[in-house]
């Protein structure tokens, strides 16, 4: 019987150890990969389910503020106050915009993404944010001059809706532009 060299036999233990170890991480490695593949496929769909559902909503909310535009630049001045131009014109809407999934990915799983996807997704939020503090202004303004008739006022109630009306545009293309390049991402 041939004795064997301890040290070859604490070797051929040691890679035999190291060679389990390599296969366990591995296999946990791929196993996160797939995670993290299935979170982002999910949140992806998350995400495009409420860009529609949002595009949608400003859609129709901008047809009307297209209308109650028009309305206003074919208005007689000094003929109504504000308030009653506005109810007399079916009243003012504001879109309900959900941003709830696209928040919560970018800020818990955001090393998962490629840069240009956050930053798009950075600019439907920012476009959102400031879309919000435009229809605040409005509002506000609307608020404060409800009685008012004059042209200074209606001028000036015409800016801030034209300025609404282009926010909406605006995060409308933003929802277009994200919506189609990540086309293949949703299928």
């Amino acid at each position: 019987m041939k004795k064997t060299n301890p040290f070859l036999a604490f070797l051929r233990e040691i890679t035999i150890v190291v060679i389990g170890v390599v296969i366990a991480v591995s296999l946990g490695n791929y196993k996160e990969k797939l995670d993290n593949k299935k979170y982002v496929q999910k949140t992806m769909l998350a995400i495009e389910q409420e860009i529609i559902s949002s595009q949608t909503e400003i859609d129709s909310v901008l047809v009307r503020h297209l209308k109650l535009y028009e309305k206003l630049e074919q208005l007689d001045s000094g003929s109504l106050t504000i308030g009653e131009f506005v109810s007399g014109s079916g009243g003012f809407q504001v879109a309900s915009i959900v941003n709830i999934s696209l928040r919560f990915f970018v800020t818990n799983k955001a090393e998962l993404l490629e840069f240009e996807l956050i930053s798009q997704l950075l600019e439907i939020e920012l476009k959102t944010s400031l879309l919000a503090d435009k229809i605040e202004h409005f509002a506000s303004f609307a608020y404060d001059n409800v009685n008012e008739s004059d042209d200074k006022a209606y001028i000036k109630f015409g800016y801030l809706l034209a300025d609404i009306i282009e926010g909406e545009q605006s995060l409308l293309a933003a929802y277009d532009d994200f919506l189609a390049e990540h086309e293949r991402t949703f299928q």
